[in-house]
């Protein structure tokens, strides 16, 4: 069958059939505009909750500024996104989008760009840090999964006088659960979404886990392996809970299926990248929380899904906070 689509062959569908298209169309192009247009809320002087905006003239560096008619401050039309205090347009913004998601190496990255491999790096951080306020709005409800993921703690990167470097892969020093491991806390909702972050070294304690709290609903029906750290913050949520104690207690109900699956998707990134250095962990947790989320979607629509998200936040972040700010301390 041909992919060539004619006049003819719409004007043959059935009424139902081009209402369909027709709102479908429409909401490509709402999401299109969306992902375009950005939105600059309060006043960043006077604190106008619904400012007056107009045009206020070019910038330096051509872009358009804007001004508000309350105080009469002016402020560029991107305060606040990715593209804010950055040399790159938002077509390179675009396409760092998309390798982050396709795990484009960094090198390649680069290269696409016309930067050099660290400006990529820099531009990877502050994207991911972004997408670290993205997801912390997530939260769990009606029916969820907790689990741990522990991966080996890294300092990729970094050269530490009297610590010998590690090969990458290279197994732990000592079996189990020790200080070498470093305990990524995880909760899945059932068709739903999901939140990840990187708790402490070792066994996690029932202090790590009350972290779950501001993502948790009360009253939600909660599977767990039955570790008993989790009892602290389960009780005070007062979430209905089921302990399984292995495999062989999985019913098709009470099982742990959709976290082993985060968790083996974890372990695919993990294994493509060889490692993340553990203090940025938190940034990487953010990203792999979006493509569980995305897991199926096409690559241009994660990336109008990803703009059209962030342009109704506002995140600064800036080159000198990347290894100074915000990192997973262990």
């Amino acid at each position: 069958m041909t992919t060539e689509i004619t006049m003819e062959d719409i004007n043959s569908l059935y009424p139902y059939q081009k209402e369909t298209l027709r709102r479908q169309v429409i909401d490509y192009l709402i999401q299109n505009k969306e992902s375009d247009n950005y939105t600059l809320g309060a006043c960043p002087k006077c604190g106008s909750e619904d400012p007056h905006w107009t045009k206020g003239g070019p910038a330096n560096s051509n872009k358009q500024m804007m001004r508000c008619h309350a105080c009469g401050h002016r402020t560029v039309i991107d305060y606040g996104q990715l593209t804010y205090y950055s040399h790159q347009d938002q077509s390179k913004w675009d396409q760092l989008i998309a390798d982050v998601f396709d795990q484009v190496p960094e090198e390649a990255t680069a290269a696409k760009l016309d930067v050099c491999p660290q400006t990529a790096w820099n531009m990877r951080m502050k994207l991911l840090h972004a997408l670290e306020e993205l997801v912390g709005t997530n939260f769990l409800k009606d029916e969820i999964e907790l689990d741990e993921k522990y991966v080996r703690n890294s300092h990729k990167g970094k050269r530490i006088p009297g610590v010998e470097p590690r090969k990458r892969g290279e197994s732990a020093s000592k079996r189990g659960l020790s200080k070498e491991q470093i305990c990524i806390a995880t909760g899945v909702q059932r068709l739903g979404t999901s939140v990840l972050f990187p708790t402490n070294t070792g066994n996690p304690s029932a202090e790590d886990l009350m972290k779950l709290k501001e993502y948790l609903t009360p009253g939600s029906m909660v599977w767990v392996d039955g570790k008993t750290s989790y009892n602290a913050v389960l009780s005070e949520k007062k979430c209905d809970v089921r302990v399984l104690g292995d495999h062989t207690t999985y019913t098709s109900v009470d099982h742990l299926n959709n976290v082993n699956a985060f968790h083996k998707t974890i372990d695919d990134w993990y294994a493509r990248y060889r490692g993340v250095a553990s203090k940025y962990l938190a940034r990487y947790c953010a990203l792999f929380v979006l493509v569980r989320e995305y897991m199926g979607c096409d690559l241009q629509e994660i990336v109008l899904n990803i703009k059209t998200r962030l342009r109704r936040i506002k995140n600064f972040f800036y080159i000198r906070e990347i290894k100074t700010e915000d990192l997973f301390v262990y």
